[in-house]
């Protein structure tokens, strides 16, 4: 099941996070390190009912959705489309559950119970599983979006239309 956030929700969705960011470590990634996404970050995108979980018995999954990114108004390429769209940000699966396929029913989720006709996302150029799942869900690699940070800025953006 699929269902909105709750502060109840918190420490779980902190564990999630902490498992991603030991899983990016583990290829180099500097993605998500130090502490990222904050407990500040997460209790905003619950306030805006932005957070979703997936819930089997337990939670086993998490991603944050929104109506407009803008980073996402420059990119080095050029999107599939200028359609309304939703982004994901933060998606994780809790540690365990890693291929099979949490991620990718999230993903599912924002098309048909959200309504999406495009949906938008970015991942580290390290980020080789969700760059893989991306490409095996039918996104296209657009190209590079830069994101407003001192280090670590360059993205690689996808999208996928309906």
């Amino acid at each position: 099941m699929i269902r909105l956030a709750t502060i109840k929700d918190l420490e779980a969705i902190k564990d999630i996070y902490a498992d991603a960011r030991a899983f990016i470590a583990t290829y180099g990634s500097p993605q998500w390190q130090n502490h990222y996404p904050s407990e500040a970050i997460t209790l905003k995108d619950i306030e805006q009912k932005a957070l979703f979980l997936y819930e089997d018995n337990e939670i086993l999954g998490v991603m944050s959705v929104f109506d407009y990114e803008s980073t996402y108004d420059d990119i080095d390429g050029v999107w599939l489309s200028n359609k309304p769209y939703k982004v994901i940000h933060r998606i994780a699966t809790k540690k365990g559950h890693y291929h099979k396929g949490i991620s990718a029913k999230l993903i599912e989720y924002v098309f048909k119970n959200l309504k999406a006709d495009s949906v938008r996302i970015d991942t580290h150029s390290l980020n080789i599983p969700m760059q893989s799942l991306l490409t095996k869900l039918g996104f296209h690699h657009c190209g590079t979006i830069y994101l407003n940070q001192l280090n670590d800025r360059e993205r690689m953006a996808f999208q996928k239309d309906i």
